[in-house]
């Protein structure tokens, strides 16, 4: 018995609101789709964010109806829950994969305690549950008890093992309910396996793309796809199945040498046979005019989908007074010396601000000073 595992597909994300994007999302669902009629697996199951919103836009379900007809066809079962993103999130909304369910395209686990029969397999599942019903997550595990020896749990919820930050989890493994042979996670997207005592695997199939660039590294190392999960044996045994996705890449510019790292950005991907990388760019050095770095980075259009500033480590230069200070320290030397070594006055206006600052209180004499400073004093006496 062979179970293809996938997550998190999010079908309509129009990363940086590119249309590329949002067709790379499509291209890869059917990629994923290709993969389980070419295995001939028995299954499909999807951990939750099928739709990267509630209220999926009409191209996103097409694309999700063309390829869920193709498994029917192949006598393929797709098995689903509900993410975090494709929840309701209003009291009258409903899940979108109601819509699929009603065309018999999908199985929708809505019941946490019914499971799917796949021969001597119970897969149940569990739609993504908020930290405000926290508690209801722990009833509910309390209650599920699998029907057979060979079971699979279907869970979209974050992991304090994963993710210890406050808010950021609802559950620990050990809040897991016993028995299961295989958890199957989604919500986090990038791989990851972790074995528990008795031969129990936790298991997340991650996103089949990139959604945000801290997936880049995982990428790298584990790729990006679907699990392939043979339960023939006794215990279950994994293949990872790898898709082809557009590359993103983190690259560093020193705005120092900006032109010179340009320059060898293009050279190194110019011959690009593949799609057009996104690069997520880490900017060093001293901050430049905004307009003038613009202008340098848009040559990367030549050899990037998009790119954008991913982090800006650049710091101001500052002006440096290598000139000594007066041998004279006394209040009015200082400010005459700051005027004119460092904020680049003239001798004549670091003069006059000094008369200003003397005659502070005459407010006649400081509003005819600093017209004149700026220029105006002949319209004053026009006037």
């Amino acid at each position: 018995m062979h179970i293809l595992h996938i997550s998190d597909t999010h079908l309509g994300k129009r990363q940086y609101n590119l249309d590329s994007r949002e067709n790379d999302v499509y291209e890869v669902f059917h990629q994923l789709i290709n993969i389980a009629i070419k295995e001939h697996v028995d299954a499909v199951v999807h951990t939750g964010d099928f739709f990267d919103v509630n209220d999926p836009p009409n191209k996103a379900e097409v694309e999700a109806v063309k390829g869920l007809k193709r498994l029917k066809e192949a006598g393929i079962p797709f098995i689903v829950i509900a993410g975090d993103h494709d929840s309701p999130k209003k009291n009258y909304a409903i899940y979108p994969q109601k819509l699929l369910e009603e065309f018999e395209l999908i199985k929708f686990l809505s019941k946490p305690t019914t499971p799917y029969k796949l021969g001597d397999i119970s897969i149940y599942g569990l739609s993504h549950i908020p930290n405000v019903a926290r508690e209801r997550l722990k009833d509910v595990f309390s209650n599920l008890k699998p029907e057979t020896k060979k079971s699979i749990l279907l869970l979209h919820q974050g992991l304090k093992e994963i993710l210890p930050y406050e808010g950021a989890w609802q559950i620990q493994i050990a809040d897991l309910p016993k028995n299961f042979t295989y958890y199957a996670l989604g919500h986090f997207h990038s791989r990851k396996i972790m074995h528990l005592d008795g031969g129990r695997i936790v298991e997340i199939a991650g996103s089949p793309d990139i959604m945000r660039e801290e997936e880049i590294e995982g990428y790298e190392k584990d790729g990006k796809g679907a699990t392939l999960i043979d339960f023939s044996g006794d215990l279950p045994t994994i293949q990872y199945i790898n898709v082809d996705i557009r590359k993103q890449y983190v690259i560093n510019i020193d705005t120092g040498k900006i032109k010179d790292d340009i320059r060898k950005i293009k050279e190194k991907y110019k011959n690009n046979n593949s799609k057009k990388p996104i690069f997520h760019i880490i900017l060093s050095g001293i901050t430049i005019p905004k307009d003038e770095l613009m202008r340098q980075l848009r040559e990367l259009n030549e050899v990037a989908e998009h790119w954008r500033i991913y982090k800006d480590n650049t710091k101001r230069k500052e002006e440096k007074d290598t000139s000594d200070l007066p041998n004279e320290t006394t209040i009015e030397k200082l400010i005459f010396h700051y005027l004119t070594k460092v904020a680049h006055f003239s001798e004549n206006d670091a003069k006059i601000v000094l008369d200003i600052i003397e005659k502070a209180d005459d407010r006649a004499y400081v509003k005819e000073h600093l017209r004149k400073m700026i220029g105006v004093e002949n319209d004053h006496k026009e006037n």
